[in-house]
């Protein structure tokens, strides 16, 4: 009878489980870790690094490892974005002398603003010695930099002015049954120039090794980069690239001569601006994705003079 009596206050009988034993879920994984915050997709951590969304809370996020693995990706919906946005204002304000003025100014804005915004921010901060990772600077920017940003908006308005019209669509040609996958030359070069650009960026996470100071996210990016991937995205972009600015087969040599190109004005300038910085920083690596653009535009416009003329 005495020890029916006690049963029922004995805390080790069927009673329930306490109320309060999330409390050792909580100590084993407290609020802050990485692993009790919400996990954000790689391919979102790549737009947030393009997009110039620089919230350091997102830093400890195990994706960032492969978050440039999309980064060709957002390079395709950004080209797609400048050829939609080219089309309407070329029918909205149309041309001068087979100049698309206006048109053109605004993708330039587009790209100044938002698309492009964080490859430019990159060059300017190397070229006014600013902290490397670019973050909250302080210090004013000189006049080296204002240069650079003038000669970079001329120097690209320029060339987005001059890409040509190119010859009218050959029926027999197959790609011509691509539909929309195969636009207009005047869209081709709104959409290659942005993947190109991206994929300059991948190239500099691979080259050469990354600044001790440089961010978390950096070096987490840069580890999960490898050659092999690099090379095989750089093979996408070449299959693209080939197919669009090839008039004939005649022309495959002038395609190749694009590629081939971009990629190894993309290396030296990679390879010059990290031995500049003492290894890679975001800096560095925008500002080789800017550098990659421009090389498409200033390797493509010679080229496509003489495959489609004007």
């Amino acid at each position: 009878m005495a020890n029916h009596e006690d049963s029922p206050s004995s805390p080790h009988n069927d009673s329930p489980e306490p109320l309060n034993s999330n409390c050792h879920t909580s100590s084993a994984d407290p609020a802050g870790s990485p692993t009790a915050k919400t996990r954000i997709p790689a391919i979102a951590l790549a737009a947030r690094f393009l997009f110039h969304f620089d919230d350091q809370k997102s830093d400890d996020q195990p994706a960032w490892r492969t978050a440039a693995h999309w980064f060709i990706f957002w390079g395709v919906i950004i080209g797609l974005f400048y050829a939609l946005a080219f089309r309407g204002g070329w029918r909205l304000f149309g041309e001068y002398n087979r100049l698309r003025l206006v048109p053109m100014v605004l993708i330039l804005a587009i790209d100044l603003v938002w698309c492009g915004n964080r490859l430019l921010i990159g060059a300017v901060h190397l070229t006014s010695n600013r902290r490397a990772e670019g973050r909250n600077p302080s210090e004013p920017i000189n006049t080296q930099a204002i240069l650079l940003l003038v000669l970079v908006i001329l120097l690209k308005y320029a060339l987005l002015l001059s890409l040509p019209y190119g010859a009218r669509r050959q029926p027999l040609d197959w790609r011509e049954q691509l539909g929309i996958f195969y636009p207009d030359v005047l869209y081709r070069p709104l959409i290659l120039m942005p993947i190109w650009g991206r994929w300059a960026m991948t190239m500099a996470l691979v080259i050469g090794r990354i600044a001790p100071a440089s961010s978390n996210r950096l070096q987490q990016m840069a580890s999960g980069m490898t050659l092999s991937r690099l090379m095989l995205q750089w093979l996408g972009c070449s299959t693209l690239t080939v197919m669009y600015c090839c008039g004939a087969g005649e022309h495959l040599a002038r395609g190749v001569f694009i590629v081939v190109g971009v990629m190894l004005a993309a290396y030296l300038v990679s390879f010059v601006l990290a031995r500049r910085a003492g290894g890679q920083t975001e800096a560095t690596v925008c500002a080789t994705g800017l550098a990659g653009e421009l090389a498409f535009l200033l390797v493509y416009l010679p080229v496509a003079t003489n495959i489609y003329g004007w």
